[in-house]
């Protein structure tokens, strides 16, 4: 035998840490979740009905309202919320209670049928509720159009 030794190379183990890619990836969940833009009631395409006498008010819900959107479809929303006709009185009265001095706006579709806005009135007044406005589309009178 020979009198030479060979050194045998050391191998490193590797370890794959993943705690860290975790932590990254919670907080680019969390980032994306609370600044994506949801699709509110407000934003649907309602085609509401036109008013040459519609205040200032008229262009969309203040922050204090509560939004009431009935579409065309029977679609009932609450706040963004779907719910239906029987669930919506209870709905009404406990929201009044949370909020009472909270203001309605009832955003209805032009193809609507008026006795389901009459029904949704109703509903409204019957919880208790007394600031009560309907959603329209501001346009101009005639008689501005033809100076």
């Amino acid at each position: 035998m020979s009198g030479i030794e060979f050194r045998r190379k050391k191998t490193r183990t590797v370890d794959l840490n993943i705690t860290p890619l975790v932590d990254v990836l919670f907080l680019l969940l969390i980032f994306f979740t609370l600044t994506s833009t949801f699709k509110r009631a407000g934003e649907l395409d309602l085609e509401l009905p036109e008013s040459t006498t519609a205040g200032p008010g008229a262009s969309g819900p203040s922050q204090e309202s509560l939004g009431l959107v009935l579409t065309e479809q029977g679609t009932l929303l609450v706040d963004g919320a779907p719910t239906t006709f029987e669930a919506l009185p209870a709905r009404l009265r406990a929201m009044r209670e949370r909020q009472p001095a909270r203001q309605v706006l009832i955003e209805a579709e032009k193809a609507v049928d008026h006795g389901q806005v009459v029904r949704l009135l109703d509903a409204v007044r019957t919880a208790g509720f007394t600031g009560v406005g309907i959603g329209v589309r501001a346009t101009e009178p005639e008689s501005r159009k033809t100076r």
